[in-house]
Order: C-alpha cells, then structure tokens, then sequence
C-alpha cells in the first residue's frame, strides 16, 4: 500500500473452451489435422500458452477452459488481458491461421474450410518487437 498500488486476486481465463470443425471445400470433414490454440495477454502481447489437438474422424477438436488464480495490481499499464488465436494445419491444405489481438474477437466455436495447397507450420512465438524467439 505505500507504493500507491493496490493488489487484488483475480481468476483469470487462460484459454476458454472452444471448439472447432475443419472441413474440405465440399464440406468433408478432415480428420488428424493439427489443431492449436494459441493464448497471448496484454500488456506486453506475449505468448502465455498454446496447446494442440488432432481433429476426429468428423473433423472436429475441442480445448477446455483453463482459469488460474493471479494476483494484481492497479499499475500504470493496467491488468493481464488474455486474447487467443487459432492455428489448422494438414499436409496437403494450406494452414489457416487467426489473427485477432482483442478477446472479444476470438470464435470458441469456430468452423474452418482448409483449401488444397502448402502446409506450412503455425507462426512461431513472437517477442514484443515482432521479432521471433
């Protein structure tokens, strides 16, 4: 209290649960492609988390929601807020990837049409410069 902030406990949403379906363009759902989500925070925009899945044989994946207790403080540069993107990749199709920076934005039931084309891996970590890790 005698620096001026005060601190607070607060149960954050790590990842929210979510669910997608990935399909062809005839609307074949695609089995086994790899499926991530990928949870970053404000301030700092780092990466906090990301985990994968294989999709079923009816193209579909689904990710439970993770909370955590934190603890806070009222700062200049204000409170962790969390925003997820999503990340398909399937030999075979081009990777389809999110890239929304507000929570708000983020589809928990998401459908995704992968066309045929180049794989290619899910971005990789970015710092705060934009730079990769």
């Amino acid at each position: 209290m005698l620096s001026g902030c005060v601190v607070y406990p607060v149960n954050k949403t790590l990842q929210p649960e979510a669910e997608i379906l990935v399909t062809d363009e005839k609307g074949k759902p695609i089995q086994d492609a790899k499926v991530t989500l990928i949870s970053n925070s404000y301030p700092y925009g780092f990466e906090q988390m990301r985990r994968s899945d294989q999709t079923s044989n009816g193209g579909e994946a689904s990710f439970p929601e993770i909370k955590e207790w934190r603890t806070e403080s009222l700062m200049i540069h204000g409170s962790n807020v969390f925003f997820w993107n999503w990340c398909v990749v399937k030999p075979g199709f081009e990777t389809h990837t999110t890239m929304w920076s507000s929570g708000q934005d983020f589809q928990p039931q998401y459908n995704v049409t992968l066309t045929p084309g180049e794989s290619t891996p899910c971005p990789e970590e970015m710092n705060k410069i934009g730079r990769r890790l």
